[in-house]
């Protein structure tokens, strides 16, 4: 469909409370209401992508893929920046970025003032936690802050505690985890991991070295297990401190309710699991920890780089709308990300790669002899096998040579003495696509 903007009109109604192109609020219609074809979950779904034909993508949970359609309305979206940069960046960028922020909200079951855009998961732990530990030493008591976080953080997230570490004098907390995997029951590894979480918790504040932020992964990185975000969210408020939530890899991977969780902030990224271009995620944060401007204030949150120039319902959605020029149209494909897994049925999908993951990762540990990592209750759609060497140098390897001779990658990573690889189902990849790498990684290792 093609629309002339300047024909159409500029403007037409959001349908809530709020204005935009009346041409793009007519192509989301066309977009939501339109008579698709629907493709069969599996290798068939391959021509909704841009994947290279050679290429097997298992590792879907480091970059993502993104729809053609949803590449598409971005492409959209860059046109029209194009055609009037200082129409869009002077007035239509906001009401379109509020229709996506309302997108969003809606999806994981948050407010629309609590949530903004950030780049990625990284920025916006970064922006978080330089905001509530970035003077490094209590104001009132003239002792170092502290923040909790387990061995499984995502590296990003452990360098900017690093920064905070050396920079302000942050003291870091770091609960091991070595001694939980491999896990026989999830049960088990639930109860085994609060323990650790509450002990480390009461031995700061016996010490009276309470801690002041909790940072958790929603579902961890390498190795990838889901973690019981709402049992160490409450632990935390339970002792004094703010919880902090990495879910990078929850959107759209995982059902989410925000308001459940009772965490402080939350950070998810769009790209790896949601289908929305690269380069987009959301930042939530509860009402009482959002940065206000009147004046600024210690210990609530703020962007990375501090502008007051945007628009916004609140101070705090103001901020972080507008931090100088940047390619906007990721954030504003968020509604056709959306719409695209409305199309194919978002619980479908989400049931489809946690059932091929687990499927496929059986697959594996059977022809590598070896085991996975957690039950199926800790896996979403990537799934860890233990890898058929006790040589984690060598499984490090690995991933290089199945890029150059096999066309197909995974990260491996060493826990618990073990070596483990990491591999993601998606809705474009089949079982014989893990039995693909079950033989390349024998080949290899023969």
């Amino acid at each position: 469909v093609t629309l002339d903007p300047g024909a159409m009109g500029m403007f037409g109604p959001s349908g809530a409370g709020g204005w935009w192109p009346l041409w793009l609020w007519t192509a989301s219609l066309v977009l939501v209401t339109g008579q698709e074809t629907k493709l069969n979950f599996g290798h068939e779904m391959l021509s909704e992508f841009g994947l290279a034909k050679e290429y097997t993508n298992l590792n879907h949970g480091s970059y993502g893929a993104t729809p053609l359609a949803v590449l598409e309305r971005q492409q959209e979206m860059t046109r029209l920046t194009e055609a009037n940069p200082d129409r869009f960046f002077r007035y239509e960028v906001y009401d379109l970025l509020a229709a996506a922020r309302r997108a969003m909200a809606e999806y994981v079951g948050a407010r629309v003032e609590d949530l903004v855009f950030v780049m990625n998961a990284s920025e916006g732990i970064n922006a978080v936690l330089k905001s509530l530990l970035g003077l490094g030493r209590d104001a009132d008591h003239g002792s170092s802050k502290r923040v909790l976080c387990l061995d499984l953080a995502y590296g990003m997230v452990k360098e900017a505690l690093g920064f905070l570490q050396d920079t302000r004098g942050v003291a870091i907390t770091e609960v091991s985890t070595d001694e939980l995997f491999p896990v026989a029951a999830a049960a088990d590894f639930e109860s085994r991991l609060m323990a650790k979480v509450k002990s480390a918790l009461e031995e700061a504040s016996a010490a009276r070295r309470p801690i002041d932020v909790c940072i958790f992964s929603h579902i961890t990185s390498m190795p990838a297990v889901i973690l019981p975000v709402e049992l160490l969210s409450k632990a935390c408020r339970s002792y004094g401190a703010k919880s902090v939530i990495d879910g990078a890899h929850a959107l759209g991977n995982v059902p989410l309710d925000l308001a459940s969780i009772g965490a402080d902030a939350y950070v998810s990224n769009g790209h790896k699991w949601f289908y929305s271009p690269k380069g987009t995620a959301f930042l939530w944060v509860s009402p009482r920890l959002q940065g206000s401007t009147e004046p600024y204030t210690n210990g609530h949150i703020y962007p990375l780089i501090t502008s007051n120039e945007g628009k916004g319902e609140t101070p705090y959605t103001k901020l972080f709308s507008y931090e100088g020029t940047k390619d906007y149209s990721g954030w504003l494909a968020f509604p056709a990300a959306k719409a695209w897994r409305l199309k194919y049925g978002d619980a479908e999908i989400i049931r489809y790669m946690h059932t091929l993951a687990m499927q496929g990762g059986q697959v594996l540990a059977r022809a590598w002899g070896t085991q996975l990592l957690a039950p199926a209750e800790l896996h979403a759609a990537m799934v860890n096998v233990e890898l058929p060497t006790s040589n984690c140098t060598r499984a490090a390897e690995l991933s290089h040579e199945l890029l150059t001779q096999f066309h197909t990658w995974v990260p491996t990573v060493e826990k618990s003495g073990k070596c483990w690889t990491r591999v993601s189902a998606q809705v474009y990849t089949e079982l014989s696509d893990f039995e693909y790498l079950a033989g390349a990684v024998l080949e290899l290792l023969s």
